[in-house]
């Protein structure tokens, strides 16, 4: 009896000692493969993390970029095309079909010889009145195709001029002879390049506007279409009279931009009013001083407005080929040097708009 007990508490005694070896042994082995599973659990999350991180900062890297895949040209252009088309709808028009008007009554009364034209605002009362309101917006469609493409010719090139100035050319010459291109003759410059390249797509739609206001006044207050008066054109002088005047145009033009850049650039750092409230008083007041050159514009309004007349004999069809000066100097001689600058008033405040909407609103959206 007391073998199989001694026996008994034998192997009793072997596996209480074989567990507690066991657990010696396998318990230390599953708390290591523990902690390198959660520490290679750590380690793939924080990689993970640091992943989608690096993933999302590469997902939003490009998205800055977008803003500088138009080139400025491009943006220039596109500008250049929504603010001319803009102002010419909300008020440039109206106020070039008022200034003509001006000019043609002139025109009209001194050679009737009929009492003194009435004064500018009379003209626009009466225009109201007779024809409507609507008449101011007469030659609507081949305006809005002349914005199409002047007013983004004038912006690109006056811009890519006062940058290549600013930028290039005067600091080359502060490094060279140490004197600075003054901002005010960049401005001249540059507005003048861009007038003379508005003036290569402004002279047929120039001549159709006016011809459409001298037509109407013939056609005793009728509306007349664009269409018909480039048609007529065409069919009577061939595509070249639909640029008469085109001197004209070309040299009011590249004062016109030359002179509301210039003074503009001039006047904004001389007035103690900062923003845009001061840009745009800065605009109002070199667009009102860039009307000095009415003189142009009246010749080229005389010279356009009679491409709707048949020639009758000779001595006509050469007195519509006059240049430039020698249509200014008839117009001297017969209706004397007040007549240059017939229409000054609406004329300013087209000059003050326009200089607005194309050279203060993009300087500000810049």
């Amino acid at each position: 009896i007391t073998k199989p007990t001694s026996c008994m508490s034998c192997m009793s005694m072997a596996m209480t000692l074989l567990t507690k070896v066991s657990f010696l042994l396998v318990v230390p082995c599953i708390l290591n493969a523990a902690k390198s599973s959660a520490g290679s659990t750590t380690r793939d999350s924080s990689r993970a993390i640091r992943w989608r991180g690096t993933m999302a900062f590469r997902c939003q890297k490009p998205t800055p970029a977008l803003a500088v895949v138009i080139p400025p040209m491009v943006q220039n252009l596109a500008r250049g095309s929504f603010l001319k088309c803009l102002a010419d709808l909300t008020g440039g028009l109206p106020l070039e079909v008022w200034k003509s008007s001006v000019v043609l009554e002139h025109i009209n009364s001194c050679t009737s010889e009929n009492n003194p034209p009435p004064p500018s605002f009379s003209i626009l009362k009466g225009i109201i009145r007779e024809r409507g309101v609507l008449t101011l917006w007469s030659g609507l469609s081949p305006r809005m195709a002349e914005g199409l493409f002047s007013g983004g010719v004038l912006l690109a090139a006056k811009e890519g001029l006062h940058t290549i100035l600013s930028n290039y050319a005067s600091p080359m010459l502060t490094k060279s002879i140490g004197v600075a291109i003054p901002p005010s003759v960049i401005g001249f410059v540059s507005g003048a390049g861009g007038g003379c390249a508005q003036s290569l797509v402004m002279g047929p739609t120039s001549l159709i506007v006016t011809a459409c206001v001298a037509a109407s006044k013939e056609e005793g207050g009728e509306s007349v279409s664009a269409f018909q008066v480039a048609q007529k054109v065409i069919h009577e002088r061939g595509i070249r009279g639909l640029y008469r005047g085109a001197p004209a145009v070309a040299v009011r033009q590249a004062t016109n931009w030359a002179s509301r850049q210039g003074f503009t650039e001039f006047i904004r750092p001389r007035i103690p009013i900062d923003g845009a409230i001061g840009e745009l008083v800065a605009g109002c007041i070199g667009g009102t001083l860039s009307a000095w050159n009415t003189p142009f514009e009246v010749a080229r309004i005389q010279s356009q407005s009679s491409v709707m007349t048949k020639s009758e004999d000779g001595n006509h069809a050469e007195k519509e080929n006059k240049s430039l000066f020698a249509t200014m100097s008839s117009i001297v001689e017969e209706r004397g040097v007040g007549a240059l600058y017939v229409g000054l008033i609406p004329r300013s405040a087209q000059a003050c708009y326009q200089t607005i909407f194309l050279v203060c609103v993009p300087r500000l959206l810049q």
